[in-house]
């Protein structure tokens, strides 16, 4: 691929592990742009361009392919300004990161020569150390110019991501997807922190004893999937042990009981397509769930 000319506005995580990715792939980052000078030379530090870092949102000029890596309720606002008070010569290609919003956000009513790609890193990393080691190998998802595509594939692989393109009218469930899977499980190894701890734990304690066993069971679903992954009382029909649990979640707030029922439900329909769970026992596990 030849080098592009890129300039990158926002310097959170996304921005920088990026920023660096690309830069070691050759291409020519002509701007890190932030509102705090501070943070654009210390992302620019760190992608190795010391030169690029501004606040200048008019340095957008000097590239052919200007990357947001702001946040998911500025994209819209951050692209306006750039069209109608920065303003960006025809054929200007326009990337935003998102995985919930369209590429033609970028674009507004007017297209005025512009382009817009959408590309989404589907990896979980919380800041730019752990991006540049996670991003390589991960699957990106793309959206948007369909002449463009090519180029979001060439970029993803210059940072040796997979691409796969998804319809911008999946987005939103596209990303609840990716939501449910890495936020809600954060969320949901906490209420399991939470549970252990009435045991007489502290919440510390309590986690790190959790933690093997979080270990095991990812390790389970990389290699076998959902299905033959899943283990536990309501795979094996014991019903009696998911009557105890609802009975010792009685001490409990409320909503961790509801969370424990709303899961068990799901783990039943999980249970019979894995055809680990005879009919009669997933209607008495339903029925002491429902009570």
């Amino acid at each position: 691929m030849k080098p592009k000319r890129l300039a990158i506005i926002g310097t959170g995580a996304v921005g920088q592990s990026v920023a660096s990715l690309l830069h070691d792939a050759g291409h020519d980052i002509r701007a890190i742009i932030s509102r705090d000078r501070r943070r654009a030379v210390s992302a620019a530090r760190f992608a190795g361009v010391r030169q690029a870092a501004t606040t200048d949102m008019s340095c957008v000029r000097e590239a052919e392919i200007i990357l947001l890596a702001v946040s998911d309720d500025q994209i819209g606002s951050v692209a306006a300004h750039l069209r109608r008070k920065v303003g960006l010569a025809p054929g200007t290609v326009l990337i935003h990161f998102s995985g919930i919003h369209r590429a033609d956000i970028l674009l507004g009513d007017q297209a005025d020569g512009l382009h817009a790609l959408a590309i989404h890193p589907l990896k979980s990393f919380p800041d730019e150390v752990v991006g540049v080691r996670a991003l390589p190998g991960s699957p990106f998802a793309i959206e948007g110019d369909e002449e463009l595509l090519p180029l979001a594939q060439e970029l993803i692989q210059a940072m040796g991501g997979i691409a796969f393109r998804i319809k911008g009218e999946q987005k939103p469930l596209y990303h609840a997807a990716a939501c449910v899977a890495s936020n809600y499980m954060v969320t949901l190894v906490s209420v399991a922190r939470d549970i252990m701890a009435a045991c007489g734990f502290s919440q510390q304690d309590a986690f790190r004893m959790l933690t093997s066993l979080m270990k095991d069971t990812g390790k389970n679903l990389a290699a076998l999937g959902p299905e033959n992954a899943l283990t536990g009382p309501i795979a094996r029909g014991d019903v009696r042990t998911v009557e105890k649990h609802l009975r010792a979640l009685e001490a409990l707030p409320e909503d961790v009981g509801e969370i424990y029922r709303v899961l068990g439900r799901k783990t039943v329909e999980l249970a019979r397509h894995k055809g680990a769970l005879a009919a009669e026992q997933a209607r008495e596990i339903l029925k002491a769930l429902d009570e």
